[in-house]
């Protein structure tokens, strides 16, 4: 069971990834370098982002590029991602 802590760091880094995407897209590792975190804590959260049809993963050979779905609408469009996030992150919280 995933205690209230630990979802707030994951919502944590989660609202990180979808920040540092909305200036551009990144590669795994210039995620995990600007964050700060692992690799693999990175791909964890960005599979999580993935299912939540938040963010879009770019395979080029052996480097894995993330970006923003729907990147390039309006503001409001990047509000609605954030609110779906949350939605997603409520959703989780109720099916454990």
């Amino acid at each position: 069971m995933v205690t209230k802590d630990k979802r707030k760091i994951n919502e944590e880094i989660q609202s990180k990834i979808l920040e540092v995407l909305s200036i551009k897209d990144m590669h795994l590792a210039e995620i995990s370098k600007g964050l700060n975190i692992s690799s693999a804590c990175v791909s964890k959260h960005v599979r999580i982002l993935e299912d939540a049809n938040l963010v879009e993963r770019n395979i080029l050979g052996r480097s894995h590029v993330i970006s923003l779905i729907n990147k390039h609408e309006s503001k409001e469009s990047d509000n609605k991602n954030l609110s779906e996030l949350e939605l997603y992150i409520i959703e989780r919280r109720f099916l454990v």
